[in-house]
């Protein structure tokens, strides 16, 4: 089986050396997020932002970005867990002044399936149901408890809605993409969720697909 980290380190390591490594990183989650989201839900604000990233990078720098995004989506297809979230931590991008430190997927997996144990009876008599992460990171939390949903005979893209927040741009921009390309329902804020503020809100793919901003209203 292809390595599709192996992959992704071995091409992130070639693209735009010119740049720190923090920065390319950085840059990638932001014109990653913004493609995934913009293919379905045209927003100016971060097409001018994709633009205004790219234009930094040599053009076939541009393609590595691309490239790197292909390798994103191959390793959460071959069942990766926490994909971009276990690569930030292996490429030591992390802050740990900040007291940034991405929950192993192990870890998370555990968790989800002490948290659905009663799944069955739970979504026996409602259509759907909803989980709120205050500091998801890269959402490996949230990524877990879709996969324990769909072993359990669930569909987490009509069963599941999240909304989870970070205040790190780069945490948030993982978790919108992972939960975007494995197809979960939610929205992802940028702000802190200690004091309310919610600096950008990025809604999923699935929640337009699914009409979930309806959905969400008939159970009000």
């Amino acid at each position: 089986m292809v390595d599709h980290k192996k992959q992704f380190i071995s091409i992130f390591n070639e693209t735009a050396r010119y740049h720190h490594r923090n920065k390319v990183f950085r840059d990638f989650i932001t014109l990653a997020a913004a493609s995934i989201h913009n293919g379905i839900n045209c927003n100016d604000e971060l097409e001018n932002e994709y633009m205004e990233t790219v234009s930094q990078y040599e053009a076939k720098d541009a393609e590595r970005m691309a490239m790197l995004l292909a390798e994103v989506v191959m390793g959460l297809e071959a069942g990766s867990g926490d994909f971009l979230g276990s690569l930030y931590m292996t490429l030591e991008l992390g802050e740990a002044a900040r007291g940034q430190f991405f929950t192993p997927f192990c870890v998370s997996r555990m968790m989800a399936e002490m948290q659905l144990g009663d799944i069955d009876s739970l979504l026996a008599d409602k259509p759907f149901f909803t989980v709120y992460e205050p500091a998801c990171g890269s959402a490996g939390m949230l990524l877990a408890i879709a996969e324990v949903l769909r072993e359990k005979g669930f569909n987490p893209t009509r069963r599941l809605w999240v909304s989870c927040t970070d205040i790190d741009t780069v945490a948030s921009g993982m978790a919108y993409i992972q939960l975007s390309l494995m197809g979960v329902a939610g929205e992802v804020v940028t702000g802190n969720a200690l004091n309310g503020e919610r600096r950008r809100v990025m809604y999923t793919p699935a929640h337009w697909i699914g009409n979930w901003s309806l959905r969400l209203r008939k159970t009000n």
